[in-house]
């Protein structure tokens, strides 16, 4: 579980791009009269559920970190112009809807898969941080239409880290196998981006390729560090 101030932290890197994604972004299924965008709102107190604290003492918190972002969107309305008009019954629906989602998983993993899940999952958590960092580099790439694409040469880095990073926890195969699941539709999105099917596949067959390989080097780093 995570402490209150590096829950914060958390919430304070991701509530930008939430706000980014429900008022300004463009999107084929949101406008105004249908803020489908705004539902990611509800994704930042929900996030209350990863707090080592008091589970409400930190909802109450990361709402408000919510709400001062949006009051700084109002104001900063009259440079960058909303997409969409903020919809109070949406973010109330989507802050009540995640917090049920997250709380039933919440309980799922707590009592049918492992009681300390954080302690345990730690290396996925931290692997999916990373493939969303990168995904953000790519978006910056396609907005700005840098030709040196440095998101591919990152996500070939993250097919070794899928288990290298999994030898530093306590469940290497499980671990390894979640990172997989979690790459191969993040990363497949980002280095498929603007390529044909060809070379789409022999581009997957690649990295594919250096994901096996890392993982003996794996397997021996987590017989090291389980003997030392």
């Amino acid at each position: 579980m995570m402490k209150i101030y590096t829950l914060l932290l958390l919430a304070i890197f991701l509530q930008p791009f939430c706000i980014y994604f429900a008022l300004y972004a463009k999107a084929k299924y949101s406008s105004e009269n249908k803020p489908i965008n705004q539902l990611v709102l509800g994704v930042t107190p929900s996030l209350a559920y990863l707090s080592a604290d008091d589970f409400w003492g930190s909802f109450v918190l990361l709402f408000m970190v919510s709400i001062v972002s949006l009051v700084l969107s109002l104001s900063l309305n009259f440079k960058y112009v909303m997409t969409r008009k903020i919809n109070t019954s949406t973010i109330l629906t989507s802050t009540v809807s995640f917090l049920l989602a997250f709380g039933f998983f919440y309980w799922l993993i707590g009592h049918f898969i492992v009681e300390n899940w954080y302690e345990t999952f730690w290396p996925s958590f931290y692997f999916l941080g990373l493939l969303v960092s990168v995904l953000i580099i790519k978006i910056i790439e396609k907005k700005r239409q840098i030709e040196d694409r440095l998101s591919n040469m990152l996500v070939l880095a993250l097919c070794v880290a899928a288990s290298v990073i999994s030898a530093f926890g306590d469940a290497f195969i499980l671990c390894t196998f979640i990172n997989i699941f979690l790459l191969i539709p993040i990363g497949g999105a980002i280095v498929s981006s603007g390529v044909d099917k060809t070379s789409a596949g022999g581009i997957a067959f690649f990295y594919g390729y250096v994901f096996i390989m890392s993982l003996p080097l794996s397997g021996l780093l987590y017989i090291a560090l389980s003997s030392s």
